[in-house]
């Protein structure tokens, strides 16, 4: 958000986002092993759960690439366009149909270009589900901000938050930068985001 004339406070909330879906709906397709830590969230909430297609023998192989993966997409700038086609966004490197940043693991890369239509069918599947029920429209976060300033007596200061959601089994949001936090859904969703959002936005406004 962004006043006349003047800095606001600005609160993104990235609800479907199609990278973050995509590896999480492999990490679950393939039954891959990795623990939750720092900024890898809980088990993936996908259904149905598909069958994997990779060999077992090979579980070391897509842990390490996943999280790799993972890690390089939490680690990305976000899009801002106009795009260059000189200088393409770094995220297409993990884009269809070849997916070149996984070519170091190529037991995961032969997986998810051999099935990506799969992840992108669940995704769009999920997001359109959510548009038809009006997920996007919700108004807690400025309902928030403003019962803060009540509470304050003041305007909030200045200041920038990101949140992206994410479809997984856990009950943690977790920082990922300065001000990105990755959220669950049933988080976000849930009665206990105003508390939690409220605590975020205290040594912020």
């Amino acid at each position: 958000m962004r006043l006349a004339g003047s800095s606001s406070w600005r609160i993104s909330e990235d609800r479907w986002p199609e990278p973050f879906e995509v590896a999480l709906w492999f990490r679950a397709a393939e039954r891959i092993e990795v623990a939750p830590g720092g900024v890898v969230p809980g088990a993936p909430d996908v259904e149905p759960l598909p069958e994997p297609s990779t060999d077992p023998s090979d579980a070391a192989e897509l842990a390490a690439g996943w999280l790799a993966w993972w890690h390089a997409l939490i680690e990305l700038p976000p899009l801002a366009p106009p795009f260059d086609p000189a200088h393409p966004p770094a995220l297409l490197a993990f884009s269809p149909p070849d997916f070149p940043a996984l070519a170091a693991w190529p037991a995961l890369r032969l997986a998810v270009t051999g099935r990506w239509r799969q992840a992108y069918d669940w995704h769009n599947a999920r997001k359109k589900a959510g548009l038809q029920a009006g997920l996007h429209r919700n108004w807690r976060t400025g309902q928030a901000v403003a019962e803060l300033e009540r509470e304050l007596g003041r305007k909030a200061r200045p200041f920038s938050l990101d949140f992206v959601l994410l479809p997984v089994r856990d009950g943690q949001v977790r920082p990922a930068g300065t001000d990105r936090y990755l959220v669950p859904e049933r988080v976000y969703d849930g009665p206990r985001w105003p508390e939690l959002l409220h605590d975020l936005l205290i040594p912020r406004a």
